[in-house]
């Protein structure tokens, strides 16, 4: 237990202290990524998840990290619900 905690404390760090708006070691277009390590101080970013649910059975599955919310994801524009009437015909007069 205490490996999980000083892997989350060092991640944590990393991310704060190595943090640029450089994408390298990212994929995925989602708005939830796993982040894990993989050796030498690297970090590798999955963002192929809609929820997090869907993103820690990764993590857990073996992999060092955790699930973190994707800084770079964009949601995609609101579908707009408004409707134009047409009339259908002048009035008679």
């Amino acid at each position: 237990m205490m490996k999980v905690a000083l892997s989350i404390v060092a991640m944590s760090v990393i991310l704060c202290l190595g943090g640029g708006p450089g994408r390298a070691g990212t994929y995925g277009n989602a708005p939830w990524c796993a982040l894990m390590q993989t050796g030498g101080g690297a970090v590798d970013q999955e963002c192929q998840y809609s929820t997090a649910d869907e993103c820690y059975p990764n993590v857990l599955g073996g992999n060092r990290g955790f699930c973190v919310r994707n800084p770079y994801w964009i949601p995609p524009p609101p579908v707009s619900r408004h409707r134009h009437h047409v009339r259908r015909g002048a009035p008679q007069g």
